[in-house]
């Protein structure tokens, strides 16, 4: 016979009522059910809510009734549970499959069923839910689900949790608050004595990518090469692929970039001995766009890695993930000279992330810029650079779009913008911590 758990502890009104209700589909008079073992009169109180059973009582009526103690107690049946952790499954399947909008109906659903025990699934309903938000490029919305399970006591695994928030943190442009999450979370490895563990080493990976964009490529090194040595302390390939993957990333910022084309290849190397698509297409991506900036731009194999890349986050990325790729591919378009398809590739990605990603969207106005000067179209060249110009000021300065800024100062004097090329020269001076002749404009006149 089962036995129920010292919590909770059973109201006695809901008791009964189950009990009842059980005993009457099975068809049972109260005599029948007592069996001998209880009276008739205190069976007649246990249902009418005036008796709490005993433990052992509890499990001889469940036993007598054909379920379990945990139902009589909770309401909350085996194969209740087991309907609840099934739907999560398949709302979990949808995210893989790549339709997070899917995923994130079920899992709305799930939440809004007072008929579904969730119990301890609720944590895992929600980090579901977050990673819906996030591949639909709903940022914000991701960031208050995974702030609401940071703060809950009871989320299994913590730094899972902090490993997507920060990445959020990061993907929204709020590097300083990706930052500080990362690194609250790795104090507290530390304290549990999880350093070295795979989790850990993802997210001092996490941390450094963070550091990386907001221009700190010394930190972000240590950091990347922290990772890389205590990822080869461990067997799992995916944790010595994301230090391999960061540090390819500092690399290229220091423009070694056959060492970086070298750790990211090595990163994929590792990656493909496990089953992450997501993070193989990632890399992928990474890799093209490296691969893009080499002197000259290797564009054959750059258009190989991308279009697995774009295959892959098709199905299980995120919309800034997928626009990212969009725009690198409109990228070897222009340089193939096909410069149609590079127009609708580079407008595509611009229309997938509206206004949440200015690097994107500044690259995609560059791409397009350049497409109009290539038919000679001088007018519209410099009206997208422009806007390039206008989404870039408002992006807060880090080093990892200095680069971009360089581009399109050079694309402006060639286009006859000189005021507008002095600005965006300035601007990438600013992004790489240098001090301008005159003080750079917060707001460009185009």
């Amino acid at each position: 016979m089962e036995s129920y758990p010292a919590h909770p502890v059973p109201d006695p009104a809901a008791l009964g009522r189950r009990v009842r209700d059980l005993r009457q589909r099975r068809g049972l008079k109260q005599s029948e059910l007592a069996e001998g073992r209880l009276s008739t009169a205190y069976v007649s109180r246990i249902e009418s809510g005036q008796r709490r059973p005993e433990r052992d009582v509890v499990a001889f009526l469940a036993d007598r009734l054909g379920t379990t103690a945990d139902y009589l107690t909770t309401g909350v049946g085996r194969d209740e549970v087991a309907d609840a952790r099934l739907r999560v499954r398949y709302a979990e399947m949808a995210l893989h499959t790549g339709d997070p909008v899917e995923g994130e109906r079920q899992l709305r659903a799930l939440v809004d069923d007072p008929s579904v025990p969730l119990g301890a699934l609720r944590t895992d309903v929600e980090f579901a839910l977050a990673r819906a938000l996030e591949m639909q490029g709903r940022l914000d919305e991701a960031i208050h689900v995974l702030e609401r399970l940071r703060a809950d006591a009871h989320v299994l695994n913590p730094l899972e949790v902090a490993i997507s928030l920060s990445r959020c943190y990061r993907e929204s442009g709020d590097l300083s608050r990706a930052i500080d999450v990362a690194e609250r979370a790795l104090a507290v490895a530390d304290e549990l004595g999880l350093r070295g563990t795979d989790d850990a080493i993802k997210l001092t990976v996490t941390v450094a990518a963070a550091y990386f964009e907001r221009g700190d490529t010394a930190h972000a090194h240590h950091l990347c090469q922290t990772a890389v040595e205590e990822s080869e302390a461990t067997t799992s390939p995916s944790a010595r692929a994301a230090a391999y993957w960061n540090a390819s990333a500092v690399a290229s910022e220091r423009g070694q970039l056959a060492a970086a084309v070298g750790l990211a290849e090595r990163a994929l190397a590792l990656l493909g001995e496990t089953m992450d698509d997501r993070n193989l297409s990632r890399l992928r991506l990474e890799l093209g766009t490296l691969l893009l900036r080499a002197d000259p731009p290797d564009v054959e194999r750059a258009v190989v890695a991308l279009s697995r890349a774009r295959a892959g986050l098709t199905a299980d990325g995120t919309t800034y993930e997928v626009a990212r790729c969009d725009a690198a591919l409109a990228l070897v378009q222009l340089h193939r000279g096909d410069l149609a398809e590079a127009e609708r590739l580079a407008g595509a990605a611009r229309e997938e992330v509206g206004g949440n990603a200015p690097r994107v969207v500044a690259g995609c106005e560059i791409v397009l810029g350049r497409v109009a000067w290539a038919r000679g179209d001088q007018a519209s060249a410099r009206d997208h650079y422009r806007s390039a110009v206008v989404t870039l000021a408002a992006h807060e300065a880090d080093r990892s779009i200095a680069t971009v800024w360089y581009e399109l100062g050079g694309l402006l004097d060639e286009a006859g913008d000189m005021s507008a090329a002095r600005d965006a020269y300035r601007s990438a001076a600013a992004c790489m911590g240098l001090r301008a002749d005159r003080p750079v404009r917060t707001e460009i006149t185009v």
